[in-house]
């Protein structure tokens, strides 16, 4: 469950610049080889615009990439062609890894990575974690690279206590203790819950609770009442998270409301934080 591969997909923008500076912060939560890449459309062209365009984009991601040598983890620079979101996509799957990170927010081939249908067949992937950090947040953060490194020193964990919501708690415990420092588990009942509902969430939450106590994990449960989505957003902002890992998607038969999927499309456009989907 812990991180150690990402691939970083970039439009060769300056906005950029401030997601490889979040990515140099990420080598506290155990990355350690980052490929950093662009997709070049290449249909129509002729094979010597192709390869011109090709060298182009190269020698920018190269330029680009270099505030890289300033971490403590391996960098290596690709160019893919074809359409950029199966394109990137193929090379995470190729490469073996472990999260996707980019940012979002804007009109660039990354953004078209988390938009509309594209997001769909992200999610619907089911095999490649994502890490997202809005443009507006690296905006305002007075270091990207801090925002990284703390991001989970207050970590939120929503669950509906499926296999996709245990397997990001599970991710969570995973990242280094040097690096970890809240956890907390949130569930939201649905309007209307009875007693019962209530009282086998708690026995779950005291499940993944005992799973942090054995690894030493200080860690917090809280059960909330009405619309997933805006209840996580509210409590995110309560405890002011560095970082939230939701799962893709998922339904307990505790849930009369589906609570992940419709949630993690929210977060990624709202969270104050960085999102991590876990499929």
């Amino acid at each position: 469950m812990a991180i150690s591969s990402m691939l970083v997909p970039v439009s060769l923008d300056p906005r950029d610049d401030k997601v490889l500076d979040y990515v140099c912060g990420l080598s506290v939560q155990s990355v350690r080889h980052v490929i950093v890449a662009t997709a070049v459309d290449a249909s129509g062209m002729e094979a010597p615009v192709v390869a011109a365009e090709l060298d182009r984009a190269r020698e920018r991601l190269v330029e680009e990439s270099a505030v890289l040598k300033t971490c403590s983890m391996e960098y290596e620079v690709r160019v893919v062609t074809g359409t950029p979101t199966d394109a990137l996509l193929a090379l995470a799957q190729q490469a073996d890894i472990d999260v996707i990170c980019c940012g979002t927010e804007g009109k660039s081939v990354v953004d078209a990575l988390f938009s509309g249908s594209i997001s769909e067949k992200l999610f619907s992937s089911g095999k490649i974690r994502t890490m997202t950090v809005r443009f507006d947040l690296l905006d305002a953060a007075e270091s990207p690279r801090a925002m990284a490194s703390n991001f989970a020193k207050k970590l939120v964990v929503p669950t509906d206590f499926s296999a996709s919501s245990t397997r990001a708690w599970l991710s969570a415990i995973a990242r280094p203790s040097e690096a970890l420092g809240e956890l907390h588990a949130i569930h939201v009942l649905a309007d209307g819950a009875s007693g019962a509902d209530k009282r086998e969430a708690e026995v779950m939450l005291d499940g993944l609770l005992d799973m942090a106590r054995e690894h030493d994990v200080e860690a917090f449960a809280e059960i909330r009442v009405g619309d997933p989505a805006q209840v996580v957003l509210d409590y995110l902002d309560e405890i002011q998270a560095t970082g939230v890992i939701t799962g893709q998607h998922g339904r307990h038969r505790l849930m009369r409301q589906v609570m992940l999927g419709g949630l993690s499309l929210r977060l990624l456009r709202e969270a104050p934080c960085p999102v991590v989907v876990q499929p």
